[in-house]
């Protein structure tokens, strides 16, 4: 079979001719400037009252940050946190940056202030703020300008630029502040619009002079170098600047529009034409291929690089009413837009929605030149310079679209009427059908290389070669429906079949699967091959499924999938797997084959109904997909964005008492209560994060909640780590985690040192009562010893033979005179030794009977001295315990050393002294032959009452009397 011939187009073609001027017609009734347009979000600011915002910031941890014209805010996507500012400063706040680990914040008025990265803020308490973060003023000892703060920028060797309109630019290095103006320092002008770096680490200053590029060499010397229009400016007036991925400028100004200039060539290398937009505020840079800019008309423009086209907001875009005065991008690859009249919206510029004049858009194509084709019921048509035309005259349902890489042709396969093969231009070249070389008119899906084209339709699949524009029929698929026919990266076909399973050409071999892990596969929609030539495909009803050449792994609702009714797939240029429903797009990252998001209004994504394999990536890694509602665009800009929120501690309160958890972690046995807030940045969908937590060593498990706090009553002393994750998905496999770490002291009985020194005091306690124990039965051992040696002294020296015979002849002398004063006398001097053998047993007698005892001993020597010897008692009936035979020995010590005679009597007093002691006291009038002693009675009394811990015995020798004082035991 063969082509049709030109001349069988004849018809077809003059048929075009006739209809050429209504295409002349919808080129100029269509809008010239219409492209993809994302969805405008309008934040809602009604909790900062009448506060008009003036500036927009993101900070490094992921904080937006927007300056008014009262006051400072910081907003987490849900709520605002205002910051503290001196009552004295009320001027607007003009400019943010980050620098040195702190946001700095200029004023209009010429104030500077900083605020640290890590500042703590409050939780709300009952809808009031607990304490907010403070503002710091900065004050240099050269002074501050007194002229508006219109930027803030950061140098290669650590200069800190500060720009004024009004005072120039000022230049803080090594701690110092230098300023630079256009009367001493070459500065274009002193009135300056904003800043930025290039890629040699210089400084660009927008002046109503041009441009003012600087410098600060080492050693304070300014270097100062202008591009005005002589150097090829299209503007004098310069009032945007953006350095883009590679460090060149690009430059909007007062009404010329944008150029670019490359600091490398040393010249401008674009510029735009034409320009009608105003003003130019802002410019934000996505990728290297876009770039957006809030103007003063029309409110916001895009720059598509890749054709260097601009494009506004649709007519009637609520937004092109707008004066836009900042624009910033989020690292969630968010658009935010500022109005003048304090209006905040938040785009997601991946996802832009192009209106159409035809209804649903069935297949999209961007060719090598990067115009855009749609096939449509209503035919084939192509965008250029953002007008859609129909290539053909008469209507056609187009439901396929494919460019061919030999010679850029474009094969448009249609329901029911083969395939047309159009120029680039939109000319119409063959038309291949059933009549020429077709098995079926339906044509579902086209892929090819130079050599050769398959086309899968309703009945099977024809090939067809370029070369010799034959074509063939693949028998080896049968005439089934094929829906898919895609060519992967090693120049195999895979084909996707109703109920024959997915088929694999190579080498001119067919490979059949009809199953995937024991389930069976019949019917394969879509295909498409990620970055590591893995091949994915879905199914009828099955969900997905990934083939790395040897095993099978299926994806479902279970792995968050949106649904399995899958209307197509393909591949962007960051690598990400995009799965096509009839609600709707779902991102799966294939690195991170959890990771799910689905494309739907809550993240800015407008709501669609993708067709069946209407789906395309172009050569910039942009997906384009045919809806019911238009062609959505989604971008896939060469730089990273996050892809998951960010979770932060923002608040940690002890007893509901907020603290500084930033500076403190060490808290006391007392302080147990624990509260934790924390927050997961996420302002594409603020309201579709949840979070994990755990607070190790005391959850056994993770808790998820969606709740943006924890409480910890009654923590146990120990140490302690918080940790928080966030996920937009519910799933929380490989996503960033913040922890804080605190330790709650034990109380001072119970930390280890209190516990060693308790256990060596009882150690030591139980050391000393061993060793008192020992001393004590050593004491009581020697007592007892001293004690039998004292009784055995005692008796001793009682029954001496000097005492018996000296007793024996007063006896006799008795008897001889006074019988019955002798038998007195032995009864006496019987009891006296049976008091001796009664009390010796025991270690304390009571003093009245030591004195009975005493008394005994005074008959038996008053008998034998008469008047020589005399005993006073003055106790007076005194109480207390004394050892047996104290006194009584005292007394026969005084006998035994001391001259007993009429002439020179020896008195013996006993008496008690402040009821503590009992005094023995004589007079001295020693022997002239002493007697001889051992000293034992009084030492041993010494002893055993030292013995005995009680108070000392005091002896007492005065040269006229002898006292021995024996203490009382109570």
């Amino acid at each position: 079979m063969t082509l049709m011939t030109l001349n069988d187009l004849n018809d077809i073609t003059i048929t075009f001719i006739l209809n050429k001027l209504l295409s002349i017609f919808l080129l100029f009734a269509c809008l010239s400037t219409q492209a993809q347009t994302p969805v405008f979000r309008l934040l809602e600011t009604k909790e900062i009252g009448e506060a008009q915002l003036t500036t927009i910031f993101q900070d490094s941890k992921g904080w937006l940050w927007f300056g008014a014209k009262n006051g400072l805010y910081r907003y987490d996507g849900l709520a605002f946190q205002q910051v503290k500012l001196p009552d004295s400063l009320t001027s607007a706040v003009s400019a943010m940056y980050e620098w040195d680990g702190c946001v700095w914040i200029g004023f209009r008025n010429g104030s500077i202030g900083f605020l640290p990265l890590n500042s703590a803020f409050s939780p709300t308490g009952n809808g009031h703020k607990l304490y907010n973060a403070r503002l710091q003023m900065w004050s240099p000892e050269e002074g501050l300008p007194k002229k508006a703060i219109t930027g803030f920028a950061a140098d290669s060797s650590g200069g800190f630029w500060i720009a004024t309109y009004g005072e120039g630019l000022y230049c803080l290095k090594n701690n110092r502040l230098y300023q630079f103006n256009s009367e001493d320092d070459a500065l274009g002008s002193d009135e300056i619009y904003t800043l930025a770096r290039d890629a040699k680490g210089r400084i660009w200053a927008a002046t109503d002079a041009g441009v003012s590029i600087c410098a600060m060499a080492d050693g304070g010397k300014k270097q100062v170098q202008r591009l005005t229009t002589t150097d090829g400016l299209p503007d004098e007036i310069v009032t945007a600047l953006l350095a883009d991925k590679k460090g060149n400028i690009w430059i909007g100004t007062y009404e010329k529009g944008i150029c670019h200039y490359d600091i490398f060539q040393g010249k401008f290398d674009w510029q735009s034409a034409d320009w009608d937009f105003g003003t130019v505020a802002g410019m934000v840079a996505f990728g290297d291929n876009e770039i957006w800019a809030s103007v003063s008309e029309n409110g916001l423009i895009r720059l598509d690089r890749t054709t260097y086209m601009l494009h506004t907001l649709p007519v009637g875009h609520p937004l092109r009413q707008e004066k836009m005065t900042a624009l910033w991008k989020d690292r969630e690859g968010l658009l935010w837009t500022l109005s003048e009249k304090g209006a905040v919206h938040s785009a997601n510029i991946r996802f832009g929605l192009l209106e159409t004049p035809f209804t649903g858009a069935q297949a999209v194509l961007t060719d090598r030149r990067n115009r855009l084709w749609a096939g449509s019921s209503e035919g084939l048509f192509l965008q250029e310079k953002g007008v859609f035309r129909n290539i053909f005259p008469k209507k056609e349902n187009i439901i396929a679209l494919w460019e061919s890489p030999a010679d850029g042709n474009i094969w448009a396969g249609s329901f029911d009427n083969g395939v047309y093969v159009v120029s680039p231009a939109g000319k119409v070249l063959r038309h291949l059908t059933t009549k020429n070389g077709l098995d079926d008119g339906n044509v579902l899906s086209i892929a090819g290389d130079d050599r050769q084209v398959w086309l899968a339709t309703f009945g099977g699949v024809t090939a067809v070669d370029l070369r010799t524009e034959k074509t063939s029929r693949l028998d080896a698929l049968g005439n089934g429906y094929v829906y898919k026919v895609f060519l992967d990266s090693r120049g195999r076909v895979w084909f996707g079949t109703d109920g024959k399973g997915l088929i694999l050409l190579e080498n001119n071999t067919f490979r059949s699967f009809l199953e995937a892990n024991g389930r069976p596969i019949k019917t394969i929609y879509s295909i498409a091959e990620d970055q590591r030539g893995r091949i994915w495909f879905s199914t009828d009803k099955d969900g997905l499924y990934c083939f790395d050449g040897q095993s099978f792994q299926r994806y479902d609702t279970k792995n968050h999938l949106h649904s399995l009714s899958i209307t197509g797939l393909t591949t962007d240029g960051n690598g990400n797997i995009l799965i096509a429903y009839d609600d709707g797009v779902d991102i799966l990252d294939p690195n991170r084959t959890e990771h799910v998001t689905f494309c739907e209004a809550a993240i800015g994504a407008p709501n669609v109904e993708v067709n069946l394999n209407a789906l395309h990536r172009d050569a910039a890694g942009n997906v384009w997909l045919g809806t019911q509602q238009g062609i959505l665009r989604i971008a896939a800009f060469d730089e990273p964005f996050m892809d998951d929120p960010q979770p932060g501690i923002t608040a940690v309160s002890v007893f509901s008492e907020a603290i500084d958890f930033l500076s403190n972690s060490v808290f006391s046995h007392n302080q147990n209560y624990f509260v934790f807030n924390f927050t997961g940045l996420w302002y594409t969908d603020p309201e579709s994060v949840r979070y994990r937590y755990r607070l190790d060593n005391f959850d056994p498990d993770w808790k998820v909640s969606k709740d943006h706090l924890a409480s910890y009553p009654n923590l146990r002393p120990g140490r302690y780590t918080f940790r928080v994750q966030t996920s937009e998905h519910g799933n929380f496999e490989n996503v960033p985690e913040a922890t804080w770490s605190f330790v709650i002291e034990p109380p001072f009985w119970a930390r280890w040192w209190f516990v060693l020194l308790i256990v060596s005091a009882l150690g030591g306690l139980f050391y000393a009562f061993i060793k008192n124990r020992e001393r004590r039965l050593q004491r009581e051992a020697q007592l007892k010893r001293e004690k039998v040696e004292s009784q055995f002294a005692a008796l001793k020296s009682q029954i001496n033979p000097h005492f018996l015979f000296n007793s024996f002849n007063t006896l006799i002398t008795i008897i001889e005179e006074n019988p019955k004063m002798a038998v007195e006398y032995v009864e006496h001097l019987s009891d006296f030794y049976r008091s001796i053998m009664v009390y010796r047993e025991r270690d304390f007698i009571s003093i009245q009977e030591e004195m009975d005892l005493v008394r005994s001993f005074d008959f038996l020597l008053k008998k034998r001295y008469e008047d020589g010897f005399r005993l006073v008692d003055r106790l007076n009936g005194q109480s207390g315990l004394i050892m047996p035979l104290a006194l009584q020995m005292l007394v026969e010590n005084a006998v035994k050393h001391n001259i007993i005679s009429a002439s020179k009597p020896l008195t013996v007093e006993i008496f008690a002294e402040n009821d503590n002691y009992v005094v023995v006291r004589n007079n001295i009038q020693p022997k002239i032959k002493p007697e001889p002693s051992t000293h034992f009675g009084l030492q041993s009394l010494v002893k055993r009452y030292q013995m005995l811990g009680e108070r000392p015995v005091i002896v007492e020798d005065n040269a006229a009397f002898f006292i021995v004082k024996v203490p009382i035991k109570v």
